[in-house]
């Protein structure tokens, strides 16, 4: 019985590692290309840097718009010359107003091709052509992002970087921005190693179970190998380490070195896929708590009409709103790349402790808290390389709540905007997710090069181990499948001799 289950063991562990194992091999060389080229993305910061200040001299019309209706979101720039603004209200998509008509703006792909113009990239002296325009609803590089944002308009340059911009359909700006350089890499990247392919990620529901599978799946084939690795570990002959010899013996020490490592990446890519909600979330919408009741329109017009006279020569260049609790403040992005938060009137005004710390009990209601304050530096569960190629802000003002999870809240000091939460499944998410897969325990694993340099050595320990498998399962097939060849081969010439 025993010697069956080792041949089964044996037998499962070799050809279950030829699918399997070159699915990890996939997974290493593109997580290798993912620590230098992120999934591409258009950062806020970086689109309103060439916009060009408000021209409140032209406004201010405002349409029809119910005085009484409730708006989440308003933003007001330039668009194609003239102030223009952007309403998100609750349950309906973003749409675009020309302040100086009073009139909605329709996205069609004239008006497209007039807002990626202004964004064009230079060839040698001049603004590059439109080569190909087309309307999409998603393609291969706006999977899972831009969703308020279809359809889109796709426009691809003639410049040396083959550039393509994305204009949203609803709010008539560039919203994605990518190079030849971003798109080869990410085939070599993100694509492969997150399985995004478009008419696999577009079926949300077959991809997710295709990622969580193929983990499950890979994980057991890495305990499986490991678990034999261990058997046959000192087996061998002269004092030897391993029974085996050649490749034989490389995939077996290769795989005893750095499989557990190989089994906390696969594991963690699957804790990341939050199979069957086990790492699930439990916010009770803090963000809205923080932020108050969202303004009505007529409150919004009335503080625009204020803005328009005390912002005229400021050089503001992108106007958001931010409301914090109950009332309307807004975010103003000056042409000399500053930030500050405006009340209702237009005056500057900083967020005070005061109000953070009101912020706080509007949060924390009856669970009471147990720290709350400035701090200046990242902690365990807030930093930036937790958001990869994003810096967080700092300082941040930190909530730590009287509960029995000692939930944690990260509020934004100038905005008041909640940008993070940590109950004690975000927790343990960062430690078996962030920490397992991307090894990032401590600030001082996250010091480059030193990082850089850990992270490839043992990825191509990894690699090297996962492809030696496949490639003596493959040999090993192919043996197998020239001795049943030369058995039929054989069995055919012994019947062909029988007198008749």
């Amino acid at each position: 019985m025993t010697n069956i289950l080792w041949r089964a063991t044996v037998f499962t562990h070799r050809y279950l590692g030829i699918a399997v194992g070159l699915l990890m091999v996939m997974w290493f060389l593109s997580g290798i290309v993912m620590m230098y080229v992120p999934f591409p993305r258009l950062a806020d910061a970086e689109r309103v840097r060439f916009q060009p200040p408000i021209s409140w001299q032209f406004c201010c019309q405002y349409g029809t718009l119910a005085d009484e209706a409730q708006i989440t979101r308003v933003q007001v720039e330039n668009h194609l010359g003239v102030p223009a603004l952007r309403l998100r209200a609750p349950g309906q998509p973003d749409s675009l107003y020309d302040l100086a008509l009073g009139a909605r703006v329709p996205i069609d792909a004239d008006t497209a091709r007039k807002v990626v113009l202004e964004a064009a990239p230079n060839v040698i002296g001049r603004p590059a052509n439109v080569i190909a325009y087309e309307q999409v609803p998603l393609d291969q590089f706006t999977l899972g992002r831009a969703q308020r944002d279809r359809p889109l308009h796709r426009f691809e340059f003639d410049d040396p970087n083959k550039t393509i911009i994305y204009v949203s359909g609803t709010a008539g700006q560039v919203v994605m921005w990518t190079t030849v350089t971003q798109r080869f890499w990410n085939w070599l990247g993100a694509i492969p190693h997150w399985l995004y392919f478009t008419e696999l990620r577009t079926q949300q529901q077959l991809w997710t179970q295709t990622v969580i599978w193929t983990s499950i799946l890979g994980t057991f084939l890495t305990v499986v190998g490991i678990a034999l690795g261990v058997i046959q570990f000192r087996r061998g002959r002269d004092g030897r380490l391993s029974p085996y010899r050649g490749l034989f013996y490389w995939h077996h020490v290769v795989g005893l070195v750095f499989g557990v490592l190989t089994l906390t990446w696969i594991a963690s890519g699957l804790i990341s896929m939050n199979p069957w909600g086990f790492l699930e979330g439990r916010g009770r919408g803090e963000a809205s708590l923080a932020q108050g009741a969202s303004p009505k329109w007529s409150e919004v017009k009335s503080s625009l009409e204020a803005l328009r006279t005390q912002l005229a020569a400021a050089g503001v260049v992108s106007l958001t709103s931010a409301p914090f609790g109950g009332k309307l403040y807004w975010l103003a992005t000056f042409n000399d790349g500053g930030i500050k938060r405006l009340d209702a009137a237009g005056h500057v005004a900083p967020t005070s402790e005061g109000e953070l710390a009101q912020a706080a009990q509007r949060i924390a209601g009856d669970r009471g808290i147990a720290e709350q304050r400035l701090v200046n530096e990242e902690d365990a569960y807030y930093y930036s390389r937790q958001r990869r190629w994003e810096e967080v802000v700092l300082p941040v003002y930190r909530i730590v709540l009287n509960d029995e999870e000692q939930t944690r809240y990260y509020l934004d000091p100038k905005s008041g905007a909640l940008v993070q939460r940590a109950d004690a499944t975000g927790r343990w998410r960062r430690w078996l997710f962030s920490g397992l897969h991307r090894l990032d325990f401590t600030a001082w694993m996250r010091w480059r090069p030193f990082w850089d340099v850990m992270m490839v050595v043992l990825m191509l320990g990894g690699l090297v181990g996962s492809a030696a498998g496949c490639w003596l399962g493959i040999r090993r097939i192919r043996s197998d499948v020239a001795v049943l060849f030369r058995r039929r081969t054989s069995a055919g010439e012994s019947q062909s001799t029988v007198p008749s």
